[in-house]
């Protein structure tokens, strides 16, 4: 929840309780009784008031109601119910600070704790549908996402998928430790989840929903954002990938070069079919969407109040030392030395233009995100377009490569692979890029039986 809601949340049930102290507080005795009521009456508002009391105990608004309040100010009062419970449920899960204020502080939940909070969560969610509608937070995926259905189907489609993440959060990963049967029961409870969301949707509306929450559709709108145009273009993009996703599951375990060849040309094979299906000016967006180098130049340009053309001018720099790199790297009167020392003095080159450009902070800030500086200083070729016979790409953590390093001639090219193997984020906000803030980048020249060791993908979110 974010934090401006919890505090309205609190703002609100901090007014809930002043309502509630005051219906309760009895009244405070007149000096003359001029119609002292009967024992009946007395006895029939004592009861009424014990209602009231179990009725705010329980927090429950047909209660409330029945008690004789107004239904607004009873579902008000159950939202405040609901909001103390789930506050006492998080104070519950997290131990009180000591002095040691240097460790680490990990949590570990009981099942019961896990169970408290899940009920607390559950209930404090259908307050709030309740006294707001069904979305009740502005800006919550339920806003667009699921605006196709119909209030009724959505209101139950929500409850469906919060009954099920309180299941499926019992079995994932618990400080990065998962058993083998925890993703045995994971795997049951996704089918049983998909087959009641199938149950619930028609057959358009499923279509609908799959195109707006499978992995290929999150693989599309992660990585090429806001360049696309219309709907039509993301249902296309997305069937595209499904393909290319079905027939190429994630490399895991001891990776071939083979493999690693195999899907790099799935990779651009997909891209062609890309570019056909969409034209060369849309295809032309997308590849700049997804373009690490243009992430980071559009950052910095906005942090350094830098001309808006400052992006392109940059890439365009580097387009042309790919070029001039290949030239290098292609020359047969030079020796390797040679070969390697003219790549670095382009490297040297290079890294001065960019300064004039970026300044000085903002070229040692690119240089430290961006690899194509780092591969010419290095005395490496590189190209911005990965060719059959080139290295490929593994990419790791959901970064989409924006350059590839180029063999010397004479070197095998199934004997290295450019790998992208880690990315950190400088982020705080938790922003929907923030896998792609900080890409590392390095080359590694594989065994001579020409495997790769990847790590296995994060499990998916459910």
């Amino acid at each position: 929840m974010k934090t401006s809601a919890v505090v309205l949340s609190l703002s609100l049930a901090a007014n809930l309780a002043l309502a509630a102290v005051l219906i309760l507080r009895p009244t405070a005795p007149t000096s003359v009784a001029l119609n002292p009521p009967s024992a009946a009456d007395a006895a029939t508002a004592g009861q009424s008031a014990e209602a009231l009391r179990a009725a705010l105990a329980s927090g429950n608004a047909a209660a409330l109601e029945a008690a004789g309040l107004s239904p607004d100010l009873a579902r008000q009062l159950a939202l405040g119910r609901a909001l103390s419970r789930y506050a006492a449920a998080l104070h519950a899960s997290h131990p009180p600070a000591d002095d040691r204020w240097w460790r680490k502080g990990t949590n570990r939940l009981s099942k019961e704790q896990r169970d408290e909070l899940a009920q607390a969560r559950r209930a404090l969610s259908t307050a709030l549908v309740a006294e707001f509608g069904e979305d009740p937070l502005p800006g919550s995926p339920g806003d667009m996402q699921y605006a196709y259905l119909p209030a009724a189907k959505r209101e139950a489609l929500r409850q469906i998928l919060s009954d099920y993440e309180d299941m499926m959060d019992k079995y994932g990963p618990h400080d990065g430790v998962q058993l083998a049967s925890d993703r045995e029961k994971l795997k049951l409870l996704t089918a049983e989840r998909d087959r009641d969301i199938a149950a619930l949707l028609s057959p358009g509306e499923l279509a609908d929903y799959d195109l707006r929450t499978s992995p290929s559709a999150a693989t599309i709108r992660n990585r090429y954002g806001d360049a696309i145009a219309s709907e039509d273009d993301f249902r296309q993009l997305v069937a595209l990938q499904k393909d290319f996703d079905d027939q190429n599951p994630p490399l895991t375990g001891r990776v071939t070069s083979d493999q690693i060849r195999a899907r790099a040309d799935a990779q651009r094979q997909l891209d062609t079919a890309m570019q056909a299906a969409l034209g060369d000016d849309k295809y032309a967006a997308l590849r700049r969407a997804a373009d690490n180098d243009y992430r980071t130049l559009d950052a910095l340009t906005s942090r350094l109040n830098l001309p808006a053309t400052t992006s392109d001018a940059v890439v365009s720099a580097r387009d042309s030392y790919a070029a001039e790199s290949q030239k290098i790297n292609g020359d047969a009167s030079l020796t390797p030395a040679q070969r390697r020392s003219e790549i670095q003095d382009l490297g040297n080159r290079a890294r001065t233009d960019v300064a004039k450009t970026l300044g000085t902070e903002g070229a040692d800030a690119y240089a430290q995100r961006s690899p194509w500086l780092n591969l010419l200083q290095g005395g490496m070729a590189f190209s911005t377009v990965p060719t059959p016979g080139s290295p490929g790409a593994l990419a790791l953590g959901g970064t989409t490569p924006s350059v590839f390093p180029v063999l010397p001639p004479g070197v095998n090219a199934g004997g290295m692979r450019q790998m992208i193997v880690n990315t950190t984020s400088s982020n705080d906000g938790g922003s929907a890029d923030a896998s792609r803030d900080n890409p590392h980048v390095m080359t590694y020249v594989t065994s001579g039986s020409g495997e790769i060791a990847t790590p296995p993908p994060p499990p998916p979110k459910q």
